[in-house]
């Protein structure tokens, strides 16, 4: 399945003519890209395969040890996952990341940091922690890698 879903990833990447520098920040995707996801359907859920493949892959990161990210979201999934029976719906997901991408200033965030913004939205954060951490985000993404 995960070889499917990348294959499509794949494939869906090669198929653009135009240039990539919009829609990657610090060479992850961002919200040109899921946006552009909606313009260029491939498959039917191609932002449900796109995220499940990101979380994946995130979780492979995280199982070697080596991947440390300071803006992450990992203990909020915990307790997200420890408060709720099923697991977090990633259709609600979407919806929010579409929700999250429909101001303009929060295209330039990468899709992982839109997802984490989300999850601390679930998990409770209130409006002016959720402020502060989209911040951080806008001033990585406006930031140049060091």
């Amino acid at each position: 399945m995960n070889k499917i879903l990348f294959l499509i990833v794949i494939l869906y990447g090669s198929s653009f003519s135009q240039v990539y520098d919009k829609r990657y920040t610090h060479d992850s995707e961002n919200g040109f890209m899921w946006q552009d996801f909606e313009k260029r359907m491939i498959a039917k859920n191609v932002k449900h395969d796109f995220l499940s493949s990101m979380l994946e892959n995130q979780r492979f990161k995280n199982i070697s040890g080596n991947y440390k990210d300071k803006l992450s979201c990992e203990d909020d999934i915990k307790y997200l996952q420890s408060k709720v029976s099923d697991s977090i719906d990633l259709n609600r997901i979407i919806e929010m990341i579409d929700l999250f991408y429909s101001s303009k200033d929060n295209l330039i965030i990468p899709i992982r940091y839109s997802y984490c913004h989300c999850i601390k939205e679930l998990a409770g954060f209130q409006s002016e922690e959720l402020e502060f951490y989209r911040q951080k985000l806008l001033d990585f993404s406006n930031s140049d890698l060091e």
